[in-house]
């Protein structure tokens, strides 16, 4: 039994005739751009072919007609595309085909019928036909080459038209983005001042309820005695109160003042020990109403300060607050001190609740709240957190908090040396 033969592939003599197709088209089209092109030497060598075909038929005899190969100048002039030359041409060759013919002809032997007439007569008829064969050509190409023009502007307006189009997509979509970006900005400030409508209520809410208690109390110690021994203290609480709610609408009008990008900064020259005393003066009867300790750490040496005075009174300020507010019981500290890299730091140290790790970023976050140990679960972290942090960016530093549970919670303020005044020239040893 034979071993069975493999029938031959026939993938092979597609591809082959693929490629012989491939060819072809790239010789038609070679020969059709050929055919297209103007040659404007053809037009002078028509002329001299012209010629030497008219000289070369008169020299020879009668029987030898060369007027069968006038057509070939007619040829060369079309290949010039000029339709002048090819009828000037084609009245020359047909006058002196039969010029030539007459001047070889003897004498009495002419006639219509006679052989070497007709042979001259289908001769001139044969170049008027191939005349009119090749104005028909040479037309046809112009009208080609017209379209072409015609057709290569269309394209050229339409790359025009498109690239504006795109240009036009392009600067449309850029706006699209930037109400996009407008939108969230304008959605992420309603969020805000969501937030802070929703933080600023439950902080007025409690002074609020206090300063109408305590004022209650104030109003009927006039008719009993035994209520008034308490006025003092009871006034000091109410102080306290309005102080807290003072530095409350201080804190949205800074949110406001940073939502509407209307503030800037003012600096000037100032004392360190300064501004640190105001600040003491100003939340002593608040500590002393909650029965806190607040105390105060001057740095070693004077230090004067080159920034926004407000501004960094704001923080101390915001910062105080919050410890107070979340310290029931102990003291809290508010020290400064030059470092020997030229940094100054302010700190705001307490011995309150206290907050986990977790909880350090999310108390600058604008209205955060977290539920604290021994406050209420609707207990907030206020305004005064991400106030001063923006504060201390504009200032040039930042905020670093350390803090655990129960064990309270330290505020640093690093300021650079860059706000340090010139005069400044002692600083404190580690």
């Amino acid at each position: 039994m034979g071993l069975p033969v493999a029938s031959p592939s026939r993938r092979p003599v597609h591809v082959l005739r693929s490629s012989g197709a491939s060819k072809v088209t790239q010789r038609n089209e070679s020969l059709k751009r050929l055919l297209r092109k103007r040659l404007p030497w053809a037009g002078r060598l028509a002329v001299a072919l012209a010629v030497l075909e008219i000289g070369l038929d008169y020299s020879t005899w009668v029987e030898l007609n060369v007027a069968t190969i006038y057509s070939l100048p007619l040829v060369l002039a079309a290949a010039a595309r000029n339709r002048r030359l090819l009828w000037v041409l084609t009245f020359a060759l047909a006058c002196a085909s039969f010029v030539v013919y007459f001047q070889q002809v003897h004498p009495g032997s002419f006639s219509w019928s006679e052989i070497f007439f007709v042979e001259r007569l289908l001769s001139t008829t044969t170049v008027i036909l191939t005349a009119v064969l090749l104005d028909a050509w040479t037309r046809l190409l112009d009208i080609l080459d017209e379209q072409s023009r015609s057709l290569a502007e269309q394209n050229e307006r339409l790359v025009t038209a498109n690239d504006e189009l795109r240009a036009h997509k392009e600067e449309i979509q850029r706006q699209n983005e930037l109400l996009d970006r407008r939108r969230q900005e304008a959605e992420d400030a309603s969020s805000r001042k969501s937030r802070l409508l929703a933080s600023a209520s439950h902080d007025i809410r409690t002074p609020l309820h206090a300063i109408n208690l305590m004022a209650d109390v104030i109003r009927r110690s006039a008719t009993n005695p035994e209520i008034a021994v308490r006025v003092p203290s009871m006034a000091q609480r109410l102080q306290a109160n309005a102080l807290s709610l003072s530095g409350l609408l201080d804190e949205i009008l800074d949110a406001s003042s940073f939502d509407s990008g209307k503030i800037e900064l003012r600096e000037s020259e100032f004392s360190v020990e300064r501004l640190l005393s105001e600040g003491y003066e100003r939340f002593l009867p608040i500590a002393e109403s909650k029965g806190l300790r607040l105390e105060i750490e001057f740095p070693h040496a004077p230090l004067q300060l080159h920034t926004d005075r407000p501004k960094l009174g704001r923080i101390v300020d915001n910062l105080l607050t919050n410890a107070i507010k979340f310290t029931d019981a102990g003291s809290v500290t508010l020290a400064a001190r030059h470092t020997p890299q030229g940094e100054v730091l302010i700190q705001v140290r307490d011995t309150g609740v206290g907050m986990d790790s977790k909880d350090h970023d999310r108390a600058f976050g604008e209205g955060a709240s977290a539920q604290r140990s021994g406050r209420d679960d609707d207990q907030g972290w206020g305004l005064g957190l991400p106030i001063c942090e923006r504060l201390a960016k504009m200032l040039g530093g930042t905020i670093e908090t350390e803090s655990e549970p129960s064990r309270g919670t330290v505020f640093t303020v690093c300021l650079p040396s860059s706000c340090v005044a010139s005069r400044t020239v002692v600083s404190e040893d580690q």
